[in-house]
């Protein structure tokens, strides 16, 4: 045994010593060149086990926690015309909020959006559809049924789950939707907090919501108390309210809502409180409600974006848990892009009663609020503001942002 070791080291020798006469000769011959193409080979190699690396970190450590599913990649069954747009420098994700107060993802789906990433013009676009938009649902339901009928567009998560809603979503607006990413409301306010709260700027009435709102979610919490704590899962949670100028507490010293005067101004919002922003219902419309999400969704995306790199790793760990997704590991590294900084972010929503002309706001024949309007136009009018001079819709509508950040 010992023998045969000597006579492997001798040929490793032989190989990789230049002492020896024939590899001298060998070594003579090389140029300048050769070594280059080994320095070449050398740092490709390094790069790619760092890529490798950062993957598997990324895939153990960043990423633990998110929900992934598989969806179907078959055109017809995402409902996904011909004549799609299928542009390479665009990416088209369905965005879904459920507002579930269990730690899944059904329900309906009270937030719809398509979240664009546009590297062509560097643009990051967010398209709000309306809940109550009545449009046709048509495909297969989780329970196996086959559904056909004309209803709000935020039935198709509740019935069929993200597959049916984007079907329904391609089919209606004519998009190539194929992935998608669903948030948890009833985690949303965590999401906030994992960027460290949002700065917004308050009407007195809106301050007044808000606490309404988190008084609200306070009593939901109150009612719950005892039986989780039967079912041993309480968990002592506070909503801190804004409060206002000469606040009043009542008799039991408890903030008193309406009492008091309010005033408008820049609040710093933590999770909780940005949530019950959001869920505003008192203040305008539908239309008001949609702009306050977006306007915390774009002040999260501002934030994202002039984060230092070394603050992305702690903020994607904290996020994962509340989103579940059927974007692969591939599909958000495709994504790193937008953590540059250059991006601008646009946002427009339908319907928009100064391009939806034929809009009907209010109940129909089955006492059901609804918005109906004619969702031909409002498609290209979609396909206009994602993929700009490359739809054919781009010299009717141009560019319809109602407004843009970022830069």
């Amino acid at each position: 045994m010992a023998r045969k070791i000597r006579e492997n080291e001798r040929d490793f020798e032989d190989l990789s010593s230049y002492s020896s006469a024939k590899e001298s000769h060998r070594q003579k011959k090389k140029g300048p060149g050769v070594t280059a193409v080994k320095i070449v080979v050398i740092l490709c190699c390094v790069l790619l086990l760092l890529i490798g690396g950062g993957m598997i970190y990324a895939a153990t450590v960043l990423l633990e926690g998110l929900t992934t599913t598989t969806i179907t990649k078959d055109p017809e069954k995402l409902g996904i015309s011909p004549a799609a747009i299928m542009d390479e420098s665009v990416t088209n994700i369905a965005l879904f909020g459920v507002d579930s107060r269990n730690d899944d993802f059904s329900g309906q789906s009270d937030v719809i959006m398509i979240f664009t990433v546009d590297n062509k013009h560097r643009k990051l676009k967010m398209t709000s559809i309306l809940r109550d938009s009545k449009v046709p649902i048509e495909g297969e339901t989780l329970n196996g049924e086959y559904m056909n009928w004309d209803t709000k567009i935020n039935a198709a998560y509740f019935y069929g789950g993200p597959e049916l809603a984007i079907r329904t979503i391609n089919q209606n607006f004519g998009l190539g939707i194929e992935n998608y990413v669903t948030i948890n409301f009833a985690h949303m306010a965590s999401i906030v907090d994992a960027f460290g709260g949002v700065d917004i700027e308050l009407s007195a009435e809106e301050a007044r919501e808000i606490n309404r709102n988190l008084w609200s979610l306070s009593q939901e919490v109150l009612d719950q108390k005892e039986e989780d704590r039967e079912n041993g899962t309480y968990e002592s949670r506070q909503y801190p309210v804004i409060l206002h100028e000469d606040y009043i507490l009542d008799a039991d010293g408890k903030l008193d809502i309406d009492g008091g005067s309010y005033s408008g101004g820049m609040f710093h919002l933590n999770g909780n409180q940005a949530v019950a922003y959001g869920r505003i219902r008192e203040i305008g419309n539908d239309y008001a409600r949609v702009e306050r999400q977006q306007k915390v969704f774009q002040l999260l995306i501002g934030r994202l974006l002039n984060l230092g790199i070394t603050d992305y790793p702690s903020l994607i760990k904290e996020m994962m848990p509340h989103c579940e997704t059927s974007l692969g590991l591939g599909d958000i590294a495709a994504l790193t892009p937008i953590l540059t900084g250059d991006f601008t972010v646009e946002t427009i929503r339908v319907p928009d009663i100064r391009y939806e002309t034929d809009l009907f706001d209010g109940k129909a024949e089955d006492e059901i609020y609804y918005l109906i309007y004619d969702v031909a136009p409002a498609a290209q009018r979609i396909s206009s503001f994602i993929f700009e001079d490359s739809s054919p819709y781009w010299e009717t509508y141009g560019n319809t942002a109602e407004n843009s950040a970022g830069e």
